[in-house]
């Protein structure tokens, strides 16, 4: 699966980003990381990566967040498959399933920390293939969809 496959890694915890790093490209990827948001972005519209790992809170001003909304913004990366990654149910006590923000931050999918590498492996194909299945999907399915999810959200804070 990993051969050819481009991948960002963008994380301010250094081991993680070694540890990922050392792990994807051992299973076939080509690994870039960053360890904060503004390099991050620096290095997606410089490689333009077939997946996004993407650690939402840094300790940089420019966070997941930020990077999340500036690819899902740009019209030739915003189908790019985003894997949000988070140790805020380890550190805070929130799941961020339990309270996703999808107007804000709009992974394809979503993982806790500390990473588990065979599910990593197993979202890969999974997140490219939904960005795919996005890519050709016709504009009129894309815009009910996005009003379906606004709508959804709406529901949710009432």
């Amino acid at each position: 699966m990993g051969k050819n496959l481009k991948i960002v890694l963008i994380d301010d915890n250094k081991d993680l980003l070694f540890t990922l790093e050392t792990f994807l490209q051992r299973n076939g990827f080509e690994v870039h990381t960053a360890e904060d948001g503004q390099s991050g972005m620096d290095l997606i519209n410089k490689e333009r990566p077939d997946v996004i790992l993407l650690d939402i809170m840094m300790e940089t001003l420019f966070s997941g967040f930020e990077v999340c909304k500036q690819v899902r913004s740009d019209d030739d990366m915003k189908d790019t498959p985003i894997i949000g990654i988070s140790a805020m149910g380890d550190e805070l006590d929130i799941n961020y399933s339990q309270w996703p923000d999808y107007e804000y931050f709009r992974p394809d999918t979503f993982m806790e920390k500390p990473i588990d590498k065979q599910r990593l492996l197993q979202l890969i194909p999974e997140v490219i293939q939904k960005a795919q299945k996005r890519k050709r999907s016709p504009k009129w399915k894309k815009e009910m969809e996005k009003d379906w999810a606004q709508k959804a959200s709406q529901k949710k804070m009432s």
